[in-house]
Formats: structure tokens, sequence, C-alpha cells
């Protein structure tokens, strides 16, 4: 598409509008993505390194014979590492151009982009369109303009079960017995008093602390705190 120039005298400065669209379904800057890094691109360098470990093992489970590439490619696993490696690691942030990760890996931008293209398709990443306000535009100018995608790192669940042997993590069985015995343990030394305090809604631990009250006034010399 030409680019469509217009003059404004907006504070007296002449601003060239580019005429390129915002893609659809682009969000703005600042929203969704920041609660996603968080969830998604922020951990350990333990599992960074497992991360791509497990990307790897899939790339040669997906090389058939005769093939160069798997399912993922070379430039792919250049891509992913690079990615990783640039993450923040305090926020997760994530939103490198296209440009950007083609020059920092020494590759054309065509092929970081089928690169990330593959990653997203096996559900190793993903992204959000963005856009942002265009500052001080005038009314007949652009409003808003495309920003980089910000990047959220995903892991399929087959690539979850092999960083978790990687990690000698416990699986969710494991977890979920180490959880129960917890509880059962935190019961059997707990007050009926803290039982009730820990009940979640307002309703039914109130009417639990009036049974309580109740029992207790039915039973005077039961009325001392016991252990559950």
């Amino acid at each position: 598409m030409i680019a469509l120039v217009h003059q404004s005298l907006n504070n007296g400065v002449r601003r060239d509008r580019s005429g390129q669209p915002v893609r659809r379904n682009s969000q703005n800057a600042g929203g969704q993505e920041l609660a996603l890094w968080r969830v998604h691109n922020t951990f350990p360098k333990s599992e960074h390194n497992a991360r791509m470990r497990a990307l790897e093992e899939f790339e040669r489970e997906t090389k058939l014979p005769g093939r160069r590439n798997g399912a993922i490619g070379g430039i792919g696993l250049e891509v992913y590492r690079y990615l990783l490696r640039l993450r923040g690691r305090k926020n997760g942030r994530l939103d490198p151009t296209i440009r950007w990760i083609a020059d920092a890996i020494s590759r054309s931008r065509s092929a970081v982009a089928a690169a990330l293209a593959r990653l997203k398709e096996h559900g190793f990443l993903d992204w959000i369109r963005r856009c942002q306000p265009i500052d001080n535009a005038a009314p007949d100018e652009q409003q808003t303009e495309q920003i980089a995608n910000a990047y959220i790192l995903q892991i399929p669940v087959t690539a979850k079960e092999r960083i978790r042997r990687m990690l000698r993590r416990p699986n969710e069985f494991v977890r979920a017995v180490a959880e129960k015995l917890a509880r059962q343990r935190k019961l059997e030394t707990s007050t009926v008093e803290e039982v009730i305090a820990e009940v979640a809604d307002p309703d039914l631990r109130a009417i639990l602390a009036r049974v309580r009250a109740a029992v207790d006034s039915a039973n005077p010399s039961g009325g001392q705190t016991e252990t559950l």
C-alpha cells in the first residue's frame, strides 16, 4: 500500500501518516498480556533449560527419515532459544519485533515469521497482536498504530510431562495425595474454632459458629476447646 502523506499544523510539527492499517483483533497494549506474561513467562532458569530440551526432543521425534528438519526446524529452535533468553525474568515481558529477532539470530524476517508460526502451530508459543494510540494525532491523521506482538511461552501437554520428569517434579496424582494428607494432618491438630475460621463462606461460617455455641450451651461440661 502506498503511504498516504498528510501535513497538519499540530503544534507546528509535520506528521507523516503511514496509512498502514491496524490488524484485526489487535488489543491495546498494557492489558491482557501483562497477566499472561506473569503466568506463562516467569519461571526459574532450570525450567528454561528443560523447556529448550523438550522442544529439541520434539524436533528430533518429528524428523522423518531423509528430512533435514522436524516439525519445528533449525530456525525454529534458534528463535525459541532467543525468546527464552530475552524474556523478562521478573515480569515475563516478551515483545520483540520480528525484525529484532531476525537481526539477533542473523536470519531473514520471512524465515523468522515462518518459524514463529510453526512454534504456535505445535503449542509452544502464542501471541497477542497489539496497538497503541498515537500521541497528539490530528483528527484527519491515523489515530492508532500497530506495535510488536506480545509473545506467550506456552507448553503443550506432552512437553509438560517431559519437563516434569526432567525437573523431577511430582505428578498431579502425587501432589493431590500430598495435599490431602496435609489437610488431614491439619484437621487432626486443629481446634473447632480454627476449622470454622477457615471456612470461606461468611454465611456458612456464621451458621457453624451458632451450631458450636448451641452445642456448648447444651453441654456445659464439654465447652472446652477440643481438637478434631
